[in-house]
């Protein structure tokens, strides 16, 4: 009789679907490239406006996902193609390293003189924010939204200025604005790599997302070096006669970014 009943335990247990394994963490590690768009005339190249936006160049970024409200699929007709997505909530911290291109003008003094400014920036985001996720189905993409802000610590931030009727007039600009706060919203797509339908997860997945960003810094002064001495002075961006443009403190701008990546669930 105990051998009967051992063997019906077994059974049953054998009749259980396989438990599903929730996520417990994420870390997603991407790469991409920004697309700029300024709010301020930042000079001329030749005859062309050119609006510069730090925001513009490579995207490298890290981020730990955790699962606030899990997402779940619910099988509501009772056989696998009733699939219901459920909206899952995770919480997100990033950073990375954001390096910008671009922004050289050259500026016409007349008598057939230039002055070329050279721009370039560096950032290293600290970002908290929420994705809402929906999944499709076990092995099946998911799309999510996301919103969050931060800080953007500034790693580099300068200007070199050249003339081209007076070569050993050069300077530099080096700019030291107070941290920049930025908001941005996501959407991103992802695809498992490595479903395992005993567990309902999967370890590796690669996802897209599409990151709007938008950001302002505040330049209220900055150290100008000259290249012939390497002597040092402090100037006004209001007073600053070499400003051209623009002569504002505010230096806003957003960027559409696209970045590709993996992301690995712990479960």
């Amino acid at each position: 009789m105990l051998i009967m009943v051992s063997n019906v335990l077994r059974a049953q247990d054998a009749d259980q679907p396989p438990a599903e394994l929730p996520t417990l963490f994420s870390v997603k590690a991407s790469a991409g490239y920004g697309l700029g768009r300024g709010r301020q005339l930042y000079g001329y190249d030749g005859s062309s406006e050119v609006w510069w936006s730090t925001g513009q160049g490579v995207k490298l970024n890290i981020a730990l996902d955790l699962p606030l409200i899990p997402v779940d699929v619910v099988d509501s007709l009772g056989s696998a193609s009733g699939t219901v997505p459920v909206v899952g909530l995770e919480l997100e911290a990033a950073t990375g390293y954001l390096p910008s291109t671009g922004g050289t003008t050259n500026d016409p003094l007349g008598n057939g003189s230039f002055q070329t400014t050279t721009r370039s920036a560096s950032y290293i985001p600290v970002t908290l924010g929420l994705n809402a996720r929906t999944n499709f189905g076990g092995g099946l993409p998911s799309v999510y939204i996301g919103a969050g802000g931060g800080v953007y610590i500034v790693g580099n931030y300068q200007e070199n200025v050249t003339y081209s009727n007076n070569p050993s007039a050069s300077f530099t600009r080096q700019m030291h604005p107070p941290i920049p706060f930025g908001l941005y919203g996501a959407l991103g797509f992802e695809l498992p790599l490595m479903y395992d339908p005993n567990d309902a997860n999967s370890m590796f997945d690669l996802f897209a997302e599409v990151r709007l960003t938008e950001m302002t810094a505040y330049v209220y002064n900055y150290d100008v070096t000259l290249n012939s001495n390497s002597s040092t002075t402090q100037q006004n961006p209001l007073y600053d006669p070499a400003q051209l443009y623009p002569k504002d403190q505010a230096r806003s701008a957003s960027n559409v970014a696209l970045s590709i990546g993996f992301k690995y669930n712990l479960y």
